[in-house]
């Protein structure tokens, strides 16, 4: 008799890095963020610099703004045919470092001052989160030594969040612990999403961090996700929209519990920690 037992087949794990097509990537680095380059010389000397994306052209050209160098830096670096190491944040979905390394092909002075490069032929994708992120804008403090910030909170997951303010200071440090509070602006309720800065980027004039919570954190949005996060109107009509589009059947009077607890998922969590189980969640309505 075999008694041998059939290996148990695990889902396969989820691709945290993929090479994508050079002008394919330069869709993911959104125009106007900030970017970290480093300039290699033939004889391996390095100058790290951020520079803002402006965008591509129809010929595969990558215009970035120039960074503000000392006269013998600009001489030894910014000299065309030197190689590039260029690296963006995608704010798409889950999030995403993209890499590429390209050489420069002309340093621009006139009229305005622009370093310009090809598009490369490949890039590399790293995704930075287990988990989607979804877009909404609410108002949140972040508590300082004498007063507090007026700060937007702008995406948010069950495991993290981001939050920008237009003010040039304060600025955060990486790792720093941080509470942010936002208030329900139908009950009152305040509610303090603690966690610690993972990154920071200026924007058109504003300063966006980005911010993972720690497990109060995690368990302040478990809490506050089915109340708080309705009151989200962006958000919450389109989550709304898409549910009664999939299942206009009123879950509060179904008798299926699978059906209900489906439902009610997807009504509570408005996206926010359903992520790509969205779909798996829906087809067993």
């Amino acid at each position: 008799m075999n008694t041998n037992t059939a290996a148990t087949k695990k889902p396969p794990a989820r691709q945290r890095e993929r090479v994508i097509m050079g002008l394919q990537a330069m869709d993911f680095i959104q125009h106007g963020t900030e970017a970290s380059l480093t300039i290699v010389t033939p004889l391996g000397q390095r100058l790290d610099f951020k520079s803002n994306f402006i965008g591509f052209d129809d010929q595969q050209h990558i215009f970035f703004t120039m960074p503000r160098l000392t006269k013998h830096e600009y001489e030894e670096f910014l000299v065309e045919g030197f190689n590039a190491d260029i690296e963006g944040i995608s704010e798409q979905g889950e999030g995403a470092l993209v890499r590429f390394r390209t050489r420069i092909e002309h340093v621009v002075y006139r009229p305005v001052h622009l370093l310009v490069f090809p598009v490369p032929q490949q890039a590399k994708l790293v995704l930075l989160r287990n988990e989607v992120r979804y877009e909404l804008r609410l108002p949140g403090d972040i508590q300082l030594a004498s007063r507090k910030l007026r700060v937007v909170l702008t995406d948010v997951s069950s495991g993290g969040c981001g939050f920008s303010f237009d003010a040039i200071s304060p600025e955060f440090d990486v790792d720093q612990k941080i509470v942010l509070e936002v208030v329900n602006s139908t009950s009152g309720d305040t509610y303090a999403l603690s966690g610690a800065v993972k990154n920071c980027r200026k924007k058109r004039g504003r300063q966006n961090y980005g911010m993972v919570f720690d497990e109060p954190g995690k368990a302040t949005v478990d809490v506050c996700s089915p109340t708080l996060f309705m009151t989200v109107p962006n958000t919450c009509s389109r989550t709304l929209k898409r549910i009664k589009r999939r299942a206009p059947i009123n879950h509060q009077r179904s008798t299926d519990p699978k059906h209900r607890k489906s439902v009610l998922f997807l009504v509570c969590m408005l996206e926010n920690r359903a992520g790509s189980n969205v779909k798996e969640k829906m087809s067993h309505l």
